[in-house]
């Protein structure tokens, strides 16, 4: 058991100075970490749109079924007049 753990941190090891390597590179590192930043701030904007949307969809059905049980209720109040 201890010999896959040992690969997996081995491999983990590699994978961040790989990583680090890769952002903090003196001639691309700046344009590398720059357009991860930009890609993440383009993902949170969707993210945010998405979840106005899904809001706003949610208050519209909210406010449709209350609608429709006031209706009913209406409905019913009306029917019960009829037959007493």
């Amino acid at each position: 058991m201890q010999g896959k753990t040992g690969l997996i941190v081995g491999l983990a090891g590699i994978g961040l100075g790989g990583g680090l390597m890769f952002f903090l590179d003196p001639a691309r590192g700046k344009q590398r970490r720059a357009a991860v930043r930009d890609q993440a701030k383009r993902t949170s904007r969707q993210i945010g749109k998405a979840a106005r949307s899904v809001d706003r969809s949610a208050h519209d059905l909210a406010k449709g079924a209350d609608e429709l049980t006031k209706r009913v209720f209406l409905w019913k109040r009306k029917a019960m007049r009829l037959v007493a």
